[in-house]
């Protein structure tokens, strides 16, 4: 979108000026005083930069330290909603055999995203520092249901490679969270949700595919296709088999936050499902390490499904805008295969 600016940039916006009324008294006449009139209100975040920072690193010690069945239940802490299935899913595979699925998080702040709603929920974002060259960015959110309440991530997706993220209001101003229903974007958060989970399941054939530009997701569910049923045309070249892709939205409730062009950047949450079926008598086993360390010994058959928890992040531009709706980042993570 050639609208928006390079990755991370500030905003320039600044408060509303300020009306100062001043009482004059005339000698010689009389004259009705003006009535004072109270300042504009000025635009605050309710947390301040400090105050996050200290939740980060809160966050950052508890599920780093969670290891095995006891850190899978130390995780409710400090997270809530995706971000505790999917990590808890993680630890799952690393306890199976996959250590490589349990990534430290590293929450080191690029950009503070905070909220401005006086009352509960809120919720703040961040996006991090890159960790490393091999390891991308995260774009991380959390929640404090009320004020008597902990913040606790609620979930985070990692960005994808070369994403220009939109522009957001300064940290010190807040940025306001937008409702699931809300109709001053192109697609409301809740029917995005949907719309995109239908773009994911059958790519171009959905209806709603010129709605959404083309994505690194899209492109990895193809090639996971693609290289599974080369591996079967690789043993027997007469050999068919399919591959299927479902998703569909989760129960949890999106997440959004109202971007400087009057847009909104969208998280929500998926569940999908992969499916392979070649003929009778193949024996399918999955090719991921996470996959492979949750299918255990479990037999090959004809037919292999992979159930996963997915978290999206979304661009969705102000109505009327030309610019489709574009993916900012996911995070995927299997929790079951099966071989029926």
């Amino acid at each position: 979108m050639n609208s928006r600016r390079p990755l991370f940039p500030r905003s320039g916006l600044v408060p509303g000026g300020a009306l100062v009324v001043t009482s004059l008294l005339l000698t010689g006449c009389t004259t009705e005083l003006p009535v004072p009139v109270a300042d504009a209100p000025v635009a605050a975040a309710v947390v301040s930069e400090t105050q996050e920072r200290k939740i980060l690193e809160q966050v950052t010690a508890v599920v780093d330290g969670a290891k095995g069945d006891e850190g899978a239940q130390a995780l409710e802490e400090r997270l809530s909603g995706p971000a505790l299935e999917l990590r808890r899913a993680e630890l799952r595979i690393a306890a199976s055999g996959d250590d490589k699925a349990l990534v430290s998080l590293s929450l080191a702040d690029r950009q503070l995203i905070l909220p401005s709603e006086q009352g509960w929920p809120r919720s703040s974002f961040v996006i991090t520092e890159q960790p490393s060259e091999k390891a991308p960015p995260l774009l991380a959110a959390f929640e404090q249901p009320s004020a008597r309440d902990q913040y606790k991530m609620w979930g985070f997706v990692y960005l994808a490679p070369g994403v220009t993220m939109p522009q957001f209001a300064e940290a010190k101003l807040g940025s306001p969270a937008v409702a699931a229903d809300d109709t001053s974007l192109k697609i409301s958060p809740q029917d995005v949700a949907q719309q995109y989970a239908s773009v994911l399941s059958i790519d171009d054939r959905s209806k709603y595919a010129e709605s959404f530009g083309d994505d690194d997701l899209r492109q990895y569910l193809r090639d996971t296709g693609e290289s599974y049923l080369a591996a079967i045309k690789k043993e027997d070249k007469e050999a068919k088999g399919t591959f299927e892709v479902g998703y569909e939205p989760t129960k949890d409730p999106v997440k959004a936050v109202r971007t400087a062009d009057g847009g909104a950047v969208v998280l929500a949450a998926l569940a999908s499902q992969e499916t392979l079926k070649a003929e009778k008598g193949w024996r399918l086993t999955p090719s991921t390490p996470s996959a492979k360390a949750l299918w255990g010994n479990a037999k090959g058959t004809a037919v292999m499904k992979v159930v996963y928890r997915d978290l999206v992040a979304l661009y969705v531009p102000p109505a009327g805008s030309p610019d489709q709706v574009t993916l900012l980042g996911f995070h995927r993570v299997p929790t079951s295969v099966s071989n029926k």
